[in-house]
């Protein structure tokens, strides 16, 4: 033991512990570099947040959120055409054969897992019948379930992975189906609706 010595590059501290010297080797410049650009970072954090209030998570959500609900309601006051249909003009998408042939492409493509291929019912309820669970059976009640969907009974809202055309044609394809009594039919379920 004994005083520093300089041994090449390095300096020795003066210990020696069976025959291993230890040596004064400074941290890489880098490394401290960004250890206390680190420090900087983690102080200006916790006064921002914990002393100056910044906003919490939940506050920064309900903001993200309040802003995606802006721009919803301006492309929805900028196009008259995403304005809802009255029953007559919904009603008039049954007789068309283009906008049935759209509905049974979606309708093949998102519900069947659920209400079968012919609309008989699987996991959810069958459509050819007269019995509804939600509302009454109206196109627009049609319309509405599948923007909305059903997520207590497991349907997810379509509103915003279906164009809203295309859930208008869905629900025309859907009103099509009633009474075509197709095998393997589920039961009725919900509330008989008479016209």
């Amino acid at each position: 033991m004994g005083d520093s010595k300089n041994l090449g590059d390095h300096v020795i501290e003066g210990h020696d512990y069976d025959g291993i010297q230890e040596l004064n080797n400074p941290l890489p410049a880098w490394w401290l570099g960004i250890f206390w650009a680190t420090c900087l970072f983690g102080l200006a954090y916790y006064i921002y947040y914990e002393l100056a209030g910044g906003p919490t998570l939940d506050e920064e959500l309900q903001t993200a959120m309040s802003e995606i609900h802006a721009v919803k309601e301006e492309a929805q006051a900028a196009n008259p055409t995403a304005a809802p249909k009255s029953d007559e003009e919904l009603n008039a998408l049954v007789s068309d054969p283009a906008a049935l042939e759209k509905g049974a492409q979606v309708f093949q493509t998102n519900c069947v897992a659920c209400h079968g291929a012919k609309g008989e019912g699987t996991i959810g309820p069958n459509l050819t019948d007269d019995y509804w669970i939600h509302k009454k059976g109206t196109m627009s009640d049609i319309v509405s379930l599948i923007k909305t969907g059903v997520p207590d009974k497991g349907m997810p809202p379509w509103e915003a992975a279906i164009a809203a055309e295309d859930i208008e044609k869905t629900a025309a394809f859907i009103v099509s189906l009633k009474g075509t009594n197709p095998p393997n039919a589920k039961a009725p379920q919900g509330e008989q609706v008479t016209e």
